[in-house]
Parts: C-alpha cells; structure tokens; sequence
C-alpha cells in the first residue's frame, strides 16, 4: 500500500493543558491535509491508536503528551519505551514527530526505529506548549513545499535547521543506517552550534 505524506495525530493531553496536537490538526486541515487525529487516555488506547496508524497509509505519526526519557506520560498512565518494544507493530518507511518534553531521546527512537520506523524528531529538552505549537506548525508548512520524492535527509535536514533557530530549540534527528542493524544514527540540532553526527549501538 503506498504511503500518502500526510499526518496521523495521537494526543494524551487534558485541560488547562494545550492539546498542541489537535491545533495541529487544525493547521494542517488548513493547509490543505486530511490528518487522522485520535485522542487518548490510557496504555489499551494508545495501542489500538498504533495499530489504527500501521493499518493506515499514512506516513507520519504525530504524538502529543508529556514525558520524560522512557514515558509517554499519558493521560491516566505511563507509556513507557519497553511497552512500545513488546507491540507487534511494524513502522516500515514511516516518521515520528514526538510532541513531548525529552521526546527526542535515544531510549524511545531506538524502539521505534527497531519497529522499522524511518525516523524519529524530537526535543532532548523540556518543550514549553507555547513553543510546540507554532513549532510543528512551522514543520509542516516547510514539507508542504516538498513533494512526496523531495522528503528526503537533505529536505529535512534543512527544515530542522531553520526550526531550532527560528524558536531557540534544541532538536535530535534519528534515523536508520542502511545495511546496519547493530547502530542507529543521531543528528542533535542546536541552534549555538553546527549539526553533529553520533553512531549508536543498540
């Protein structure tokens, strides 16, 4: 089944909070996309939520909720990173955006990235919901530019770029290495210094 370039929106968030995922939603409805956005509360829904999304063609799954290095601070409970690894889910050539504060850590791109993802984006940093908001906004506006063949690392490469210094973040890019199941890649982007490379095990 090809994969469409649009956005399949997972969001554990609740009042007085802002569902930064459901404004999105609303952004990229007026961009012209046609988003899938779910919301959720627990560890059962955030798994049918998944599967829902692997059963889609779409190609970028989008989640909002707090967090920290391992969790997906959900709404009820904690999602944590070996929950993800236990799924039986397969995320061939597809992309996740992390809308949560530590989202862009190693220990959850490693599990998604070992479920086949593309790659994972994210923050290392806590993300202020004033800042998430236009940030991914901004993100897709810069791909709504690009066709499907043109969303490749160069293209990216560039929007992450512009991203960190437009709203003085940091942001960490993982990726698959072809040919190579032992290491995944890391770019960290930050908007003091030039973009690094790190090899990981995993």
């Amino acid at each position: 089944m090809p994969l469409h370039n649009d956005y399949f929106i997972i969001e554990s968030i609740q009042s007085p909070d802002i569902a930064d995922g459901k404004i999105f939603n609303d952004a990229l409805n007026a961009m012209g996309y046609s988003p899938k956005y779910c919301k959720i509360k627990n560890n059962k829904e955030i798994k049918k939520a998944f599967l829902k999304f692997v059963n889609s063609n779409y190609r970028n799954l989008f989640i909002s909720s707090h967090g920290d290095e391992e969790n997906l601070n959900l709404i009820n409970e904690n999602f944590n990173a070996y929950d993800l690894g236990d799924l039986d889910i397969d995320l061939k050539k597809r992309r996740i955006f992390l809308s949560t504060c530590n989202g862009g850590n190693y220990l959850l791109a490693k599990y998604f990235i070992k479920k086949g993802a593309y790659s994972v984006v994210g923050t290392p940093d806590k993300l202020e919901q004033a800042v998430a908001v236009p940030l991914w906004a901004t993100m897709a506006l810069l791909f709504n530019r690009m066709n499907d063949k043109t969303v490749n690392f160069i293209e990216i490469d560039k929007a992450l770029k512009k991203l960190v210094r437009i709203y003085k973040i940091k942001l960490n890019y993982f990726s698959f290495i072809r040919n190579n199941d032992l290491e995944i890649k890391q770019y960290f982007y930050s908007y003091k210094n030039k973009r690094n490379r790190t090899d990981i095990g995993i």
